[in-house]
């Protein structure tokens, strides 16, 4: 018996030895960070940047992989199927990890229990913008012609379920409105339908409708997320103008396999942190309305589960679904 439990022991320190000595080497091998968008994009730039970087960092190749469809699911479907090694990692959170679980009443995975932050890398708010036609300069002016018109103004959003369909619904359920929804395939179809007068406000991100403010063709009120952006310092936020506490917005963050190496995690959270911190990510990404704003594994996934819970309230209360 004494035998057997010496065995254990010496088995189980091996294992450890082992184990100790894969993380001390890790990275060893080319790296995967799946991006659930199509090249081109912010998320698809913002994460190429990223990669190019760690790459350089750890020593290794980081591959990014477009993965496409189904509201960020297929991507998140194909992270799953990977090892929980730290060698494939994914670029985003919101989406799939915060409004999914609420949007879907059955997923192929469990935001909770298949999923950890890794760290978080940048956030951008979304900018209020009406038809110049509104006759309303500033969000409060806003809020009382809507209150003096009910029914008869519309919103648009990038589909529903999107985050900008959220973020307004945020608005609405806080200030008590309820304006007509009309979602689109995308802001590319929404803005000029906004322009034209079709549709009255939309929450959009900045990098697609600053243009359109600057030349004159929208009219910004405020911005959704947390803080102003550097893009645009003199538009306020939405808590500065009498709705303090609110923020709606997304952000770009890595995540991986719950069951990754602990080490793992740290050494990449680490490094991504660093990375995200650079004066030239944050000059490369400012004027697209993307804010750095490095965050550790912990204080993402506590940012995770506050998201979750915070807009299942929206959802729920706006009767938003997928199914």
């Amino acid at each position: 018996m004494i035998r057997n439990f010496l065995q254990i022991l010496a088995a189980l320190a091996l294992g450890f030895t082992s184990l100790t000595a894969s993380a001390q080497g890790f990275p060893n091998k080319a790296m995967r960070l799946i991006v659930p968008f199509p090249p081109g994009g912010s998320t698809d730039l913002l994460g190429r940047a990223l990669a190019q970087r760690l790459a350089e960092s750890l020593g290794q190749s980081v591959v990014v992989d477009n993965r496409p469809g189904a509201n960020t699911i297929v991507a998140y479907e194909a992270t799953l199927s990977a090892p929980a090694d730290g060698y494939t990692l994914l670029f985003e959170a919101f989406n799939g990890l915060v409004l999914n679980p609420n949007l879907y009443t059955k997923l192929p995975y469990d935001a909770e229990k298949d999923f950890t932050g890794v760290a978080q890398v940048a956030t951008s708010g979304f900018i209020v913008v009406v038809n110049p036609d509104v006759k309303a300069t500033t969000l409060q002016e806003f809020v009382a012609l809507a209150r003096a018109n009910p029914g008869k103004i519309n919103y648009a959003s990038a589909g529903i379920g999107n985050s900008t369909h959220v973020a307004a619904e945020s608005f609405l359920s806080v200030v008590g409105l309820k304006l007509n929804h009309v979602p689109y395939k995308g802001s590319a179809s929404a803005l000029p339908e906004l322009i034209n007068g079709q549709v009255q406000v939309m929450f959009d991100t900045p990098i697609t409708s600053m243009p359109f403010v600057r030349s004159g063709k929208l009219r910004a009120l405020a911005v959704s997320g947390a803080k102003r952006i550097i893009a645009m310092p003199d538009l306020p936020t939405i808590a500065e103008l009498g709705y303090p506490g609110f923020s709606a917005g997304t952000y770009y963050s890595v995540v991986a396999r719950r069951g990754t190496p602990q080490a793992a995690i740290e050494r990449l959270s680490g490094e991504i942190r660093r990375i995200a911190a650079l004066p030239e990510l944050r000059d490369m990404f400012a004027p697209q309305g993307i804010d750095a704003s490095p965050g550790s594994a912990e204080e993402l996934n506590t940012l995770l589960r506050a998201d979750r819970a915070k807009f299942a309230k929206v959802i729920k209360s706006a009767n938003i679904t997928l199914d």
